[in-house]
């Protein structure tokens, strides 16, 4: 078993996969799965998926933009804030979505070594 360590605030990490969490059970249908997946190289991958409608794809990349939403309350800030606080944490957040596998939002993060 490999073990890797993930530097970085605790509290803005745990905004991010909050919210991530939060944002695919508002999107998914009553009775819907929503998948949580990580992987480990040299970086620490968390997949966070489900299975409602796509996003289109000129929609994808406002998504992380500051003030666009597509919720009836949403302020817009939830992904652009996400977004912020994973690049400072020197990773990248991508979002994939179709009709066949639904949605999947990935954090990429540094690992710090492994034991």
């Amino acid at each position: 078993t490999q073990t890797l360590t993930l530097r970085g605030d605790r509290d803005k990490l745990k905004q991010v996969f909050v919210n991530l969490v939060q944002n695919a059970c508002d999107a998914s249908p009553a009775g819907e799965t929503v998948t949580c997946r990580v992987e480990c190289d040299r970086h620490i991958h968390v997949q966070i998926g489900n299975g409602g409608e796509p996003i289109p794809a000129d929609v994808i990349p406002k998504l992380t933009q500051p003030f666009y939403t597509t919720k009836p309350s949403g302020t817009g800030l939830g992904l652009a804030i996400v977004k912020r606080i994973v690049e400072a944490h020197g990773g990248e957040l991508s979002i994939a979505s179709d009709a066949q596998t639904g949605t999947t939002v990935t954090v990429r993060l540094p690992a710090m070594g492994s034991q």
